[in-house]
């Protein structure tokens, strides 16, 4: 990248960057090369700033091919699916899934990638910070729709920015959390999107779409989490 086009993606960056709560990295966002340089530069510099981001999608493969991106940084949160988590493994722990150490395996996966929060998606969600490991397994839909990890992403991209003020606000006060706020925030966006996606299914049965998942958000949180 050329140093005039590295100005103006420095200047781009500088002027959102206090703007940004989370970075929701990877639905739609494609391949080209230019794209996932530009991309590169962002994280870097998000992290520089402590923006949350979670990486999904594309950006899971981006994130495959140049681990550095992510790796150390607590405020990161990867969301493979089936395909993507099994990528993740082959190239970080050098071997395929071993889906009779489910637990063990996504620890060690977490770890050597400098403790960065896993949410492998499945029947069960699985969660680690390499630390611990938490199941949420909430009945959500019966009928997968496409789309329902991109409102996964943002659901936990919400939740994770929260956690990063609390994060915030324990480094103030000098207290030691018991749980990786994260690691929480992860949970809550799962549970989030099952009991919405529960919900929708049952008033659109079968033909349930993402969207009608979407419009029942305000009723799974109001349920999970009320507001009085």
């Amino acid at each position: 990248m050329s140093s005039k086009k590295e100005l103006q993606l420095s200047m781009i960056f500088k002027k959102w960057i206090e703007r940004f709560d989370c970075l929701v990295i990877g639905p739609g966002l494609g391949r080209d090369p230019f794209l996932m340089e530009c991309v590169s530069k962002f994280m870097t510099r998000a992290r520089e700033s402590n923006v949350p981001m979670v990486v999904d999608a594309d950006g899971l493969f981006l994130v495959k091919n140049n681990i550095e991106l992510v790796s150390g940084y607590r405020l990161a949160v990867l969301t493979p699916n089936v395909y993507e988590y099994k990528r993740l493994v082959q190239k970080v722990l050098g071997g395929d899934v071993n889906d009779q150490n489910t637990h063990e395996e996504l620890l060690s996966l977490s770890k050597r990638i400098g403790g960065v929060t896993i949410l492998r998606k499945g029947k069960s969600d699985l969660i680690s910070d390499g630390e611990i490991v938490q199941s949420v397994s909430i009945y959500g839909s019966p009928r997968r729709c496409g789309g329902q990890g991109d409102i996964l992403s943002g659901s936990v991209a919400v939740f994770l920015s929260w956690a990063q003020q609390h994060i915030s606000a324990i480094e103030r006060e000098t207290t030691i959390s018991q749980t990786n706020p994260v690691v929480l925030g992860c949970i809550a966006g799962s549970a989030l999107l099952r009991k919405a996606a529960a919900l929708a299914f049952e008033h659109k049965k079968r033909s349930t779409l993402t969207t009608d998942i979407i419009e029942h958000l305000g009723q799974s949180l109001e349920s999970i989490c009320p507001a009085s």
